[in-house]
């Protein structure tokens, strides 16, 4: 039988948002793993077009003009019944800033982030530790790189912050939204 990377990767993607205990004897782990190999195992196509992540941030590619992929998230973000509280124009402070800093070349062609939320998670992830609230806004930054020669608008969130239980239910959020973009 070939057990993908997938597999594995879905082991500690369960294990990290807690279903999968790490008291479970090695065999348990075991059989887990070949279950999920084969569930996941037809499914190597989806996998590609879910995000890649990089460092502490989940990458998603649209191919589209950067307004038309930007217009679509904040509509995305509206028809939940969101407000967008903040739209950061990220390559306009870059591009204003790069003579002072030395820089020379420019990552992006267009960079924006935008920020919002939902005021019924906020309430929950606050209430369960005041400390939270650096978690919210929630925000999504859309992006175009200067050397990319194709149409492609990248959008990126945060890794899921896995320690906090009340973030989970926000992470889905994301990703659902980012799934409506996608979808176009």
């Amino acid at each position: 039988m070939n057990i993908s990377n997938s597999s594995f990767s879905a082991l500690a993607s369960c294990r990290a948002w807690g279903f999968v205990p790490r008291f479970c004897s090695v065999r348990l782990r075991v059989v887990f793993v070949l279950l999920s190999g084969l569930l996941l195992g037809g499914c190597a196509t989806q996998a590609q077009s879910g995000p890649l992540v990089s460092g502490a941030v989940w990458v998603y590619e649209v191919e589209g003009e950067f307004e038309d992929v930007r217009d679509d998230l904040v509509d995305a973000i509206e028809s939940e019944g969101m407000v967008v509280s903040y739209i950061s124009h990220a390559q306009t402070m870059l591009s204003r800033t790069a003579v002072t800093m030395g820089i020379t070349v420019n990552v992006y062609r267009d960079a924006e982030v935008v920020l919002f939320c939902k005021a019924d998670m906020a309430h929950r992830l606050v209430a369960a530790n005041p400390h939270n609230l650096v978690l919210c806004p929630y925000a999504i930054a859309v992006y175009t790189l200067n050397d990319d020669d194709i149409d492609r608008v990248y959008l990126s969130i945060r890794k899921p912050e896995a320690s906090v239980e009340e973030f989970a239910e926000i992470h889905q959020m994301l990703q659902g939204l980012m799934a409506t973009v996608q979808e176009g």
